[in-house]
């Protein structure tokens, strides 16, 4: 902690001024330059006030100088310039105004540009600096990180270079080009749902072979937390973690119960959506698991907006991650690799599983993107592999949309598969229960009843 200090003088008005504090006998040259909001401090190691203030005309002026021909006013080491960024953007973190790519940055800082650029002067790294960064960061991670990760390092590295410049410790010309080596992202590991069909198969075996009673919960969470991934395409950890009852709002859209989520955090800020049928199961079953909340119907926990985490165990707790569990339930169950990218499956397949479900359906790219709270240019990136899929009905001959007779069964067998669509077997297979044909398709009742209807009248 700075020590105030009890003398002052100014030698220069709001460019030079002397100080010394109580604990030392000697002045401390403070002095500012045009154009950067900092002032710099220096020692000038005598007791005299004229010679101080000699030394810090002198000082001044040696800056000014170095300032204006475009060289560092004072060498800086790399790690203070850094922990000036990384405590601005925790302090943000910490009062919920930071961007969401800031966690992202604060890690990049800790784990890796400290360690490796912390001793070097700021203004001392060099492009052939930065070559030697990523053969210490490949050797140290065991692979190459991807282009995104590299992304994110880049621009934490930036952002304290800009402190450097800002500060006088570096100059626009002396900042080096950051470079990335990471091949750009391609398809990613993902389910089938055949696939995810024998994950749930297996969930009673993995929850039962859990050692310990907290194992048993965790797991046991964890069998709803994964069609629920898959049934909303949320992102694991910043995003559903963090969503609590009070965020989950009921609509009345045509007549029919809709859930809508309003997401707090995520990659992209906060943004709302609108829940699969299917989560009306979840949530019930997730209800059941809490034991404040049990002696509650669905309806009344929704209605009371509780500021409690969906994702919480029996006894109020939240697991550390559910990275580790996941993945030992993937490696249980023999589907850890994908065959199809031959890359290992993680907790985001299960959106990248949701993401491939909407666009088989149908759904419109921008209207997926905007659901998934990404842009157009990912989606397309990521699922181009999907377009001939999607293309099929123009491949294979559309049905006449007039037609009778078989043309007509073609089609009641078409919306027969909105009742039993993928996502909605997962879950019902989660969680033991199943949701009314009314509430899955109102068009699908309509139909039924009015099946029934003319039997009736028939027979009559």
């Amino acid at each position: 902690m700075r020590i105030v200090s009890s003398e002052s003088i100014v030698v220069k008005p709001e460019q030079i001024r002397l100080v010394r504090r109580d604990d030392s006998k000697k002045w401390q040259v403070h002095y500012k330059l045009e154009g950067v909001k900092t002032w710099f401090r220096r020692s000038s190691d005598t007791a005299d006030v004229k010679e101080a203030s000699r030394i810090a005309e002198r000082m001044w002026m040696k800056a000014t100088f170095d300032h204006e021909e475009g060289r560092p006013v004072i060498s800086k080491k790399f790690k203070p310039v850094a922990e000036i960024v990384l405590r601005r953007m925790e302090a943000e973190i910490a009062a919920g105004t930071a961007k969401p790519s800031f966690r992202d940055y604060v890690s990049a800082i800790k784990l890796y540009l400290i360690p490796f650029y912390g001793l070097y002067n700021v203004d001392g790294i060099k492009p052939s600096t930065i070559s030697e960064f990523h053969v210490w960061r490949r050797e140290k991670v065991g692979r190459e990180l991807s282009g995104s990760a590299q992304n994110n390092h880049n621009a934490a590295l930036n952002l304290i270079f800009d402190e450097a410049i800002e500060r006088g410790y570096m100059t626009a010309h002396e900042r080096p080009l950051t470079k990335n080596t990471g091949a750009d992202s391609d398809r990613r590991a993902e389910f089938s749902h055949d696939e995810l069909e024998a994950l749930m198969s297996y969930a009673p075996k993995f929850v039962g072979d859990g050692r310990t009673a907290r194992t048993k919960i965790i797991r046991e969470l964890l069998a709803i937390y994964v069609p629920f991934m898959a049934a909303t395409g949320m992102r694991p950890g910043t995003e559903a973690e963090y969503l609590e009852w009070r965020h989950i709002d009921v609509e009345i859209r045509d007549g029919q119960p809709v859930l809508h989520f309003r997401l707090q955090r995520g990659k992209r800020g906060a943004r709302n959506f609108v829940a699969h049928n299917s989560c009306w199961l979840l949530l019930d079953r997730l209800r059941q698991l809490s034991p404040d909340l049990a002696g509650m119907t669905l309806e009344e926990v929704l209605k009371k907006k509780i500021p409690k985490l969906l994702f919480r165990l029996s006894d109020g707790s939240v697991p550390d991650n559910w990275n580790k569990p996941f993945r030992q339930w993937l490696e249980d169950s023999e589907l850890l690799n994908c065959p199809v990218t031959g890359k290992e499956r993680s907790l985001y397949s299960l959106r990248h599983y949701y993401a491939t479900q909407r666009l088989l359906e149908g759904i419109p790219i921008h209207d997926l993107a905007e659901q998934m709270g990404t842009s157009v240019l990912m989606i397309t990136k990521h699922y181009s592999h999907l377009t001939p899929l999607m293309k099929a009905k123009q491949f294979a001959g559309v049905v006449d949309p007039n037609g009778t007779g078989d043309a007509a069964q073609i089609r009641s067998i078409m919306a027969a598969q909105i009742a039993n669509d993928n996502i909605m077997n997962l879950v019902q297979m989660g969680v033991g229960m199943s949701v009314p044909l009314v509430v899955q398709s109102q068009e699908l009742t309509d139909d039924f009843e009015n099946r029934l209807k003319a039997k009736r009248k028939k027979s009559s």
